[in-house]
């Protein structure tokens, strides 16, 4: 610390007692002050002062380069109003700039008088004696962005100190790095150690996921995509990684794929390249997953769930699925063929990233990231999709329930993986009936297809979701037919709930009008109720006039207390068979009532019954249904 001499104070204070009334005169007692003494720091300081009470930028600017320039600025002398002074100044130059306060205004405006070597040592000056690491972060900032060509220079400095500094204040550093410190760097990459690089990607993407997930209504998750790509380019040009593609959003996912696979064949085994690529591509074909399934749609705005499809040839028992090759993914709505893209992406990254050469550190990456929801539900439909029938029920036994809906259409879906419908499956059919969300939707058209085994993006509207519960169990019940002396109400419970997709389901019905015209009778309880098809109609008039020597039909419901209307043609029973064509006529009037309605209405309502034709066991209300 230098020593102050008598004359230099006696100088001063000459200065000080005039600069409040005359500043001319002060200003001259310091001019003689300089000559004497030209790098004493009082003097430089005080001159400094007095310029600085004038408003006078450029001289202002002049004394504090002098006092830099002359080393008479020691900064380990912590002089507390010298310090006061380059924390306002520091603080004025990081200040946005429509928050500026008249007092800052004068530190921007005395700076820009500084040349430009003295502003570069002033701020490097101040960077080692800030008081904690973030405030040495935020003056390394000043020092980039006031200084572009000196990124390389110092930036290395600073990623180092806001990667260690995650440690203390993760959110905080988090968002330095991202929103400050990257972009300085885009366009001049520093020199920087590979563990470094892979830190900072991970931090980076940590944050941008976060920002997804908790402003999944608000955020542009466009742009966020776009920031995530650009981050993994820089990393990749730091590290000379092989060059992927930007984020494009008119790309498909298989776009990605392709370019990723190019640049595995060409990589190490192990690559951490493709590690960082393969992952990125996982977690973007993940959320694409996820946001199109569980969240609404822009265009639809009806959610997807994916379950197990039907097979056309409904007399084959279900085939061990685990053995077989990933079934296909039929589309249902327009929305289900991005999804289905998507899902299958993520599938495939998955299954790279979890081979022995990357499992491990992807195992790692993937505990740093607020993925456990997402995972969590890709991973059930991913046990699904490949026929993993023990993992889904344990995955499923894991994963939160958000929606009863969803969980009942699940476990559903669990069921027909494992062959034929159980008791608890349709526990959970009578269940989604009775919590059909309000969207009518439409009826599916690829729900059956002749495949070995496929799957669909069911939409969760009434139609939909009527439709699968509909067809899975009249692909129980229709297993009846093969058995001996099929009662008649199994028949007429699979007339009923084939009208729903009639015409497509014309070869089972044609079976069941050969079984009833075989045993010349028919006696059906609910026909008045439930069955309103025309061209079921139409077929009950024909065996009835084809066969009416010897023909009786039981339609009309039992009523307690009364006989049962038997209508024949042996004989003279006029007044029954003028009850037939009185039924015949009321049914042909109800043609035109929705199915979906009706069918779920026959499952509400009979689902007992239901339950005894399939399962041959006896439920009550109390008992198996709420």
């Amino acid at each position: 610390m230098e020593t102050i001499t008598s004359e230099e104070s006696y100088l001063v204070s000459q200065a000080q007692k005039l600069r409040s009334t005359d500043a001319a005169s002060a200003k001259a007692w310091l001019i003689t002050a300089k000559t004497l003494h030209p790098t004493s720091f009082d003097i430089l300081f005080e001159a400094y002062k007095l310029e600085k009470d004038s408003k006078n930028f450029e001289e202002a600017a002049k004394c504090f380069s002098n006092i830099t320039i002359c080393r008479a600025l020691n900064f380990q002398s912590q002089n507390a109003e010298l310090w006061n002074e380059v924390n306002e100044l520091t603080n004025a130059l990081r200040a946005p700039e429509n928050e500026i306060t008249p007092a800052q205004e004068f530190y921007v405006k005395m700076f820009q008088h500084v040349s430009y070597d003295v502003q570069h040592k002033i701020l490097l000056l101040t960077v080692n004696n800030a008081e904690n690491s973030i405030h040495q972060c935020k003056l390394l900032l000043l020092i980039l962005k006031r200084f572009p060509q000196a990124a390389i220079t110092h930036s290395p400095r600073l990623l180092e100190m806001i990667a260690d500094g995650m440690k203390q204040n993760p959110q905080k550093y988090q968002e330095m790095l991202v929103e400050e410190a990257l972009p300085l760097i885009y366009h001049k990459t520093p020199e920087l150690p590979p563990v470094l690089v892979c830190r900072l990607f991970t931090i980076s993407l940590e944050y941008y996921i976060r920002q997804i997930i908790d402003d999944e209504n608000k955020c542009d998750n466009t742009e966020i995509w776009k920031k995530i790509f650009q981050v993994l380019m820089l990393c990749g040009k730091i590290l000379r990684w092989e060059t992927f593609l930007p984020f494009n959003k008119t790309w498909g996912q298989n776009v990605y794929w392709d370019k990723l696979i190019e640049i595995v064949s060409i990589s190490p085994a192990g690559s951490t390249q493709v590690l960082f690529y393969a992952t990125t591509l996982f977690i973007y074909s993940l959320h694409c997953y996820i946001k199109n399934c569980y969240t609404q749609s822009e265009d639809a705005g009806i959610n997807h769930v994916l379950v197990e499809g039907f097979t056309v040839d409904w007399k084959m028992e279900a085939p061990d699925v685990q053995s077989m090759e990933p079934p296909q993914i039929s589309l249902t709505t327009p929305t289900s063929k991005d999804i289905s893209k998507a899902f299958v992406h993520a599938a495939q990254c998955w299954q790279l990233l979890n081979t022995e050469q990357f499992q491990r550190d992807f195992s790692k990456l993937l505990l740093t990231l607020p993925l456990a929801a997402w995972i969590s539900r890709f991973l059930f439909d991913l046990a699904i999709y490949f026929g993993h029938q023990e993992e889904a029920k344990k995955l499923m036994s894991e994963m939160i329930v958000t929606s009863s809906l969803v969980q009942n259409l699940q476990i559903l879906s669990l069921n027909l993986l494992q062959g034929n419908l159980t008791l608890q499956g349709f526990e959970c059919i009578v269940k989604i009936i009775d919590e059909l969300p309000a969207t009518q939707g439409h009826i599916l058209e690829h729900l059956t297809l002749k495949v070995p085994r496929h799957m669909i993006f069911i939409p969760l509207t009434q139609k939909a979701l009527i439709q699968y519960c509909t067809k899975a169990i009249i692909n129980t019940l229709s297993r009846k037919l093969y058995e001996p002396n099929c009662p008649d109400q199994i028949l007429g419970d699979l007339l009923v709930l084939l009208q729903l997709e009639y015409p497509r389901e014309t070869l089972m019905a044609e079976q069941i009008f050969t079984l009833i015209t075989s045993r010349r009778a028919f006696a059906y309880r609910l026909f008045t109720t439930y069955i309103i098809t025309i061209d079921f109609i139409e077929e009950f008039l024909h065996i009835w006039h084809a066969h009416n020597e010897d023909f009786a039909f039981d339609l009309s419901p039992t009523q307690t207390g009364t006989s049962v209307c038997r209508v024949g043609t042996r004989g003279a029973d006029k007044g029954a068979r003028e009850d037939f064509r009185i039924i015949i006529k009321q049914q042909i009037l109800r043609a035109n009532e929705v199915l979906t309605t009706l069918m779920a209405n026959f499952i509400q309502q009979e689902h007992m019954q239901l339950a005894r034709n399939m399962f041959g066991v006896a439920v009550t209300d109390d008992v198996g249904f709420q």
